[in-house]
């Protein structure tokens, strides 16, 4: 019984030797870490959070499709690295919680932004807010948003 075993054992080790031979086992494993040699050098040169900064945006419909810089030159976002303030300086953050009570609704964040992609910069680590603004300051006539500058990461 244990003779039949280690003659059906034998016959499959020899077949699989015969399948696999050295020179092809070398050959494919020389691949594999040449492929993955070559896909490492290409991520640590290509910035893939560059490629996708360009899908950042601020606007969920609620500012009707306009930034700030829709209703003219004095309403234009800064674009800054800010936590603090995000708006035009002719504007104010509209939050939940300030003297227009959010607009009748229309600002839902008790900061007045939130953040609109991350995973940007060098490490990763970087991400844009989005503000949410009424312009001029103290008045819901105008309430648009502004998408802020890479915040937390170097290379943004």
């Amino acid at each position: 019984m244990l003779e039949d075993f280690d003659k059906q054992v034998s016959i499959f080790t020899e077949s699989f030797a015969r399948k696999l031979n050295r020179r092809k086992m070398v050959a494919t494993t020389v691949k594999g870490l040449f492929a993955t040699v070559a896909a490492t050098a290409v991520g640590q040169f290509t910035n893939f959070g560059q490629a996708f900064a360009a899908s950042c945006t601020c606007d969920e419909g609620w500012t009707t499709g306009h930034t700030c810089g829709y209703y003219g030159y004095q309403y234009r976002c800064p674009h800054n690295t800010s936590l603090t303030n995000g708006c035009p300086s002719t504007c104010s953050v509209c939050t939940i919680n300030d003297s227009t009570h959010g607009c009748g609704g229309w600002c839902t964040y008790t900061s007045g932004n939130w953040v609109s992609c991350s995973g940007l910069g060098t490490n990763g680590k970087g991400y844009k807010l989005c503000w949410d603004c009424h312009c001029p300051t103290g008045s819901c006539k105008h309430k648009c948003s502004c998408l802020s500058g890479c915040i937390g990461d170097t290379g943004c």
